[in-house]
């Protein structure tokens, strides 16, 4: 019930906001479109001051939860993986070994160690049909 007396309030301030503003625009355009110029600017800094104290902390949380400790610990583990093993050694015995012929055992070795982790699926072999039967 007492929304009824509310609505046509309502209209009434809209239909004269309206009407001022095209007075406005045609009477005093100047003070006009400066009076629009700093409702627009005040309209930024405070969505901008709602925004920085209120929304920033709401929307970065899902991201420092669960989801970043993932991430990092993905990271990690990759990181370990590929990381270089020996660099200081690596280079000191570069300069040792490039006078030597390296074997071929040992490039064997390291090239099994960083291959990836393959799994054969092997299938049902037995059912192929035999094409010589036809």
């Amino acid at each position: 019930m007492s929304r009824k007396w509310i609505t046509p309030i309502i209209y009434t301030l809209i239909t004269l906001a309206i009407f001022y503003v095209g007075v406005q625009m045609f009477t005093n355009t100047s003070s006009f479109l400066s009076s629009i110029i700093m409702m627009i600017g005040f309209a930024a800094l405070i969505y901008g001051a709602i925004y920085f104290f209120f929304l920033r902390h709401r929307t970065s949380a899902p991201t420092n939860g669960k989801e970043m400790k993932k991430y990092k610990q993905a990271v990690k583990q990759s990181k370990q993986k590929y990381k270089p093993t020996n660099t200081v050694k690596a280079v000191k015995t570069k300069d040792s070994t490039s006078s030597k012929n390296p074997s071929p055992f040992n490039s064997k070795k390291n090239k099994r160690k960083n291959s990836p982790n393959l799994r054969v699926i092997q299938g049902n072999k037995n059912s192929k049909k035999d094409r010589a039967s036809f």
